[in-house]
């Protein structure tokens, strides 16, 4: 009769297995869903540059052409078809894309095959190498801690767990079907545009005296002009914002916050040292900071010539923030290295002082990072030297 010991991992094989099914039905069901999202977002990209690549290299002797094949009273017509026509497949270019951005999907596909593999390394040893049953545990616990995003499977058999394919199905097809009913609205907007161009010229050529000859019509209305000569009034050349590194920190997180704002773009890298971490980025506009991480983090709020100041959003906790005009070695710093044969991304935020807290995030695992030496920028890791890099100021 087996013993409690024995029962105990085979449970805990089970659970292995069944967390492990629950990663493949996520990657099955993300991964078309990723690639059409990119597909659509490649492809209308390209359709919009070839749209503009007509007039912007052929100039008038295109737009002349274009107007006698397509018989056209206007020559404007013709830029104005493709500028709008651009502007629809660049619009749902712009969809796709920020559909994928706001899913996070290849990020978080890459995290599920990951903790998929680890997994299954810890199954193995707990197997047949002689793994014991609490470190095969707290391995496990580090591993799921790291895919929150994936969904257990509707099924309470977990012997059964593998076969359960079609469950969940319903995430992918709406996203094709909002992507399929955001083309068809642009399409019609599209016809619909053209159509009253079209019916619009030629009440306009009917209402009037005869048109003139096509040796004068291109001459008649011509599209702007490369160097902006036909806009009578050009907007003014937008200010550029503050400049340098700001830091200090998020009471309510426990956390160090350093930022790096340079113009109208600012980056930052928030972290307590030891699990939470989180890299923003965004614009700066008219004096306001807003900045986002892949992971859902927000960071926003005002921004002057020597402080930084508003609330920061990670894991669904908010609480304010400061940071001030900070001096050397002041900064946010990165380094992407390899720990046997596997990537891992080091962060830190460091104060003027010195003072610095960082993570290292390997295989979705957070740990805290080695200190790092701001002015040879190098650190030890794992009895291994490594570089690492200082962002912007």
């Amino acid at each position: 009769m087996p013993d409690a010991a024995t029962d105990k991992r085979a449970e805990l094989l089970a659970t292995i297995e069944y967390r492990r099914a629950c990663i493949e039905a996520y990657v099955r069901e993300k991964t078309p869903a990723s690639g059409r999202l990119s597909t659509i977002s490649i492809v209308s990209s390209a359709i919009a540059a070839a749209l503009t690549a007509g007039p912007a290299l052929g100039g008038e002797r295109f737009t002349a052409a274009a107007q006698d094949g397509l018989s056209l009273e206007k020559a404007s017509t013709v830029w104005r078809l493709l500028c709008f026509a651009a502007l629809v497949v660049s619009v749902t270019a712009a969809i796709a894309a920020n559909l994928a951005k706001a899913n996070d999907l290849t990020s978080r596909i890459a995290s599920a095959e990951a903790a998929g593999a680890m997994l299954h390394g810890v199954h193995t040893r707990l197997r047949f190498a002689g793994l014991s049953l609490e470190d095969a545990a707290q391995e496990y616990r580090d591993i799921v801690t790291g895919i929150p995003f994936v969904p257990e499977l509707p099924t309470s058999d977990r012997e059964g767990a593998g076969q359960v394919t079609r469950t969940g199905s319903r995430g992918p097809r709406l996203g094709k079907v909002l992507v399929i009913t955001a083309a068809a609205l642009a399409a019609a907007l599209l016809v619909v545009i053209l159509v009253g161009f079209l019916i619009g010229d030629g009440q306009a050529t009917d209402s009037g005296p005869a048109a003139p000859t096509t040796a004068t019509a291109p001459s008649t209305v011509a599209p702007p002009s490369s160097d902006g000569s036909a806009d009578p009034s050009p907007s003014p050349t937008p200010e550029v914002g503050p400049v340098g590194v700001f830091a200090g920190g998020a009471d309510g997180l426990n956390a160090t916050l350093a930022i790096v704002v340079e113009g109208e773009q600012a980056s930052a890298y928030l972290c307590d040292g030891a699990e939470l971490e989180a890299w923003l980025s965004g614009p700066v506009v008219d004096g306001r900071i807003d900045l986002t991480s892949p992971g859902g983090a927000t960071l926003s709020g005002t921004v002057g010539d020597r402080v930084v100041s508003g609330e920061v959003v990670v894991d669904g906790r908010s609480t304010a923030f400061r940071a001030d005009l900070a001096s050397e070695p002041a900064g946010v710093y990165e380094a992407n290295i390899q720990v046997n044969g596997e990537p891992a991304r080091v962060g830190w935020a460091v104060l003027s002082t010195g003072e610095q807290a960082g993570v290292v995030t390997r295989g979705g695992v957070r740990t805290p990072a080695p200190r790092l030496d701001t002015e040879a920028l190098v650190f030890e890791y794992q009895g291994e030297m490594h570089e690492a890099e200082r962002r912007g100021g």
